[in-house]
């Protein structure tokens, strides 16, 4: 198939690509990525300002999409206390701008699909004040997409934006697959080490031996992550005759430790993640969590 990918250069459109393999890739960003897999083609493109027409003709001939563009809004931590939470919206309004200017060129163009980068933020309310509080064990993907903060605002809106397209209402059906990331990076345990000063945060986050569960349930590995996109692009969506086909799916590895569903990753695009974390990382748990006074994943003395 031909491929779109936006954001191409961006650190997950760079896991992702491995998992589209085989396809024509036609890959945008405003910068170049660092190398271009085999017979793929750079353009680049500030979709957010690029005029209609260089837009048209970016999205000639793509089936699918992948919009993994983003405008950062400050720190890539969406937890950094820099700049305040109440700065970032104009930049968060871009991003859904983008989406909308995405969306539609897809649609204009005949695309069949388009996954979305979107994140475990659309939603991350529960897991601030339900799962760290003990009131619920699983964030579900049928949950309304509750945040906090406008990077979560803004990732929900993506989704929610996407809905009308898939209903058909613009004179034909889309299919859209968003993806709910976890954390698509390495765990550095000294960053949990007991000692170690937590960061600074302008949202709740707990520290310590929590910190480290968390990070163990969130988790997304290298491998997992080309598996996910490869699911998203090419994967029949195994949804009812009559279903609006609009899909949200969470992207962690097969984690011992995961409080997000993986159902309907699972049952809707066939994603099998194949690691977990409890094991890449066993080394790291035995010395935090084991040979340690281990904390609960759950408010810490102190939390902010």
């Amino acid at each position: 198939m031909n491929v779109l990918v936006t954001g191409a250069a961006g650190h997950l459109a760079t896991l992702a690509l491995p998992g589209l393999r085989g396809h024509a890739l036609r890959l945008a960003d405003v910068r170049r990525p660092a190398a271009l897999p085999p017979g793929a083609s750079f353009v680049p493109c500030s979709l957010l300002a690029a005029p209609q027409a260089e837009l048209a003709q970016l999205f000639r001939g793509v089936e699918v999409v992948v919009h993994s563009a983003y405008i950062p809004s400050g720190e890539r931590d969406v937890y950094s206390a820099r700049p305040p939470q109440l700065e970032r919206f104009d930049a968060e309004l871009d991003n859904v701008r983008m989406a909308q200017r995405v969306y539609r060129g897809a649609l204009e163009a005949g695309v069949r699909r388009v996954v979305v980068v979107s994140s475990n933020h659309a939603a991350d309310w529960y897991e601030h004040a339900q799962v760290h509080e003990r009131a619920r064990e699983t964030v579900y993907e049928t949950d309304l997409p509750l945040a906090d903060n406008f990077y979560g605002w803004a990732k929900a809106s993506y989704e929610l934006l996407a809905h009308p397209y898939a209903c058909g209402t613009f004179g034909r059906r889309m299919e859209f697959v968003m993806l709910r990331i976890g954390s698509p990076y390495p765990i550095d345990p000294g960053r949990y080490a007991p000692g170690v000063a937590p960061p600074a945060t302008s949202l709740p986050r707990p520290r310590g031996p929590a910190a480290f569960k968390r990070a163990l349930g969130a988790w997304l590995s290298d491998r997992d992550c080309a598996s996910l996109f490869r699911c998203a692009v090419d994967a029949p969506l195994a949804l009812p005759p009559q279903a609006v086909p609009w899909v949200i799916a969470y992207g962690i590895s097969d984690n011992t430790r995961a409080f997000w569903s993986l159902e309907q990753a699972r049952r809707v695009i066939g994603y099998e993640p194949q690691d977990d974390s409890e094991i890449a990382y066993a080394d790291a748990v035995r010395r935090l969590l084991h040979e340690a006074p281990a904390g609960r994943l759950g408010p810490q003395p102190g939390l902010q």
